[in-house]
């Protein structure tokens, strides 16, 4: 088949256009099975945490919910920066790590990955970060290789020595949300950041020995191809060591609103598709991998693991944590999060447990974005039944799209298969909730409690 007609298939049977493409990957989200958790039930749901986790490693997120302005295409709905809530956001945070290490969640593991999200971490200080690396290193040890990440925003890089200070306590990679060097785009976003910075901010990171990703998007407000294709053109100048291109999830209000007062600026979902087609071409073309194409840990330590299935334990509010058997929430709001650790207690405010056939499809979801893919013989050892049977009808259909295909023993994706590989997860996710009922529908992964979409 030519690349022409492949596409095409892809195009007309499985594409998610600009209003429907929702970014539930890297993981399944099943919101509707999810049950609350009253703090009584603490000691009880530890004890099943626990029994969870035989693995020897496990992942550590925090979360630091703070920046310093809201972008447009920010799908986290992060607080304004205060000191004041900062300062006791960190006492909760570092009381949290302290709550769940006294269960002994973590005797005898250690941490292959750690990952600072938001938000902005950057928007606190090394030292206060610098604290929290050491609350993690006191209550497990950190794996051989460990990756320990920041994301972080651009202009907190520009600072004096703050790149030195970060590898200084123990950073040794960040990754920085860029979207777009075009000027005109950035400013309809509420962001500020040239090429000269992110050249400057690059070149910094690699002299002091941190590996660094830049963020990208397609599908941003008023976005063209000429754009896309001039954003890549700049990135070959700067070469970072990792580039993840994403694309825009109207989420935000503020996009929503934006969009319901300027439709001109929705990027048509023909012009989506080939900007997904042309970022993922020179992607591959210049030997970076994301979700759909890992080989292995060197670019994407903490996700290639993920998708491995290595379990995630994440602390601060409005995080989720994964085991292979359960999923869990921690509670949004800040002033209920405060509340409950000041009583010693975990703010865990809901839960599943994985039934096994949402192991399944969550196995399925997560393996394929690998290039490996899903090893057929590992399924069956795990789950006693063979995942071409399991889910023929969804395995046939993507077949038919020309994104999958089965070899030396595993099921993985194409090559234009791993071009939209968000997709083939927004469309699996869709046939996991339409098992259980035509009712469910799929909402973001990032779903908060002011988010919109657009009608």
């Amino acid at each position: 088949m030519s690349k022409a007609a492949a596409l095409d298939l892809i195009r007309k049977n499985l594409f998610y256009g600009s209003t429907d493409y929702t970014k539930n990957q890297p993981d399944l989200f099943v919101p509707h099975k999810f049950r609350m958790l009253a703090p009584s039930q603490m000691d009880g749901f530890v004890a099943t945490l626990r029994e969870s986790l035989p693995e020897p490693e496990v992942l550590i997120y925090v979360h630091f919910p703070f920046c310093f302005s809201e972008c447009l295409f920010c799908n986290s709905f992060p607080h304004q920066v205060d000191q004041a809530i900062q300062q006791e956001y960190l006492q909760s945070l570092l009381r949290e790590m302290e709550i769940l290490a006294a269960y002994g969640v973590f005797a005898g593991k250690k941490a292959k990955g750690i990952y600072f999200g938001g938000g902005t971490p950057t928007s606190f200080s090394n030292a206060e970060l610098g604290a929290v690396l050491e609350k993690i290193k006191a209550m497990v040890e950190l794996a051989e290789g460990c990756s320990i990440t920041s994301e972080a925003h651009p202009a907190t890089l520009l600072v004096k020595n703050r790149v030195e200070g970060l590898r200084a306590i123990g950073i040794n990679r960040l990754s920085v949300g860029c979207q777009t060097f075009d000027q005109e785009i950035l400013r309809i976003c509420n962001r500020k950041n040239t090429a000269a910075q992110l050249r400057q901010i690059v070149d910094s990171v690699k002299g002091a020995g941190l590996a660094i990703n830049i963020d990208m998007m397609t599908g941003l407000p008023g976005q063209s191809m000429a754009s896309v294709r001039n954003d890549l053109v700049i990135l070959e100048t700067i070469r970072p060591d990792a580039v993840e291109y994403i694309r825009h999830e109207i989420v935000n209000p503020l996009a929503v609103e934006l969009y319901k007062q300027n439709p001109d600026l929705v990027v048509d979902s023909d012009t989506l598709f080939a900007m997904v087609c042309a970022t993922q071409e020179w992607m591959a073309a210049q030997g970076y991998e994301q979700n759909g194409s890992f080989s292995d840990d060197r670019q994407w330590g903490y996700r290639f693991h993920w998708l491995n299935e290595m379990p995630i334990i994440a602390f601060g509010s409005r995080t989720r944590s994964y085991t292979k058997t359960i999923c869990y929430d921690k509670h949004e709001e800040l002033s209920t999060y405060f509340n409950i650790i000041k009583k010693g207690l975990l703010p865990v405010g809901r839960s599943i447990a994985l039934t096994p056939k949402e192991q399944m499809y969550r196995s399925l979801l997560l393996r394929l974005q690998l290039k490996a893919g899903l090893d057929i013989q590992q399924f069956r050892d795990r789950f006693g039944q063979d995942p071409r049977e399991v889910f023929a009808a969804i395995l046939l259909k993507l077949e038919e799209f020309g994104c999958l295909v089965q070899v030396d023993g595993s099921v993985r994706l194409t090559e234009y298969g791993a071009y939209f590989v968000e997709d083939v997860c927004d469309y699996i996710t869709d046939m996991a909730l339409r098992e259980e009922s035509e009712l469910l529908v799929r909402t973001p992964h990032s779903d908060g409690g002011t988010s919109a979409r657009l009608d």
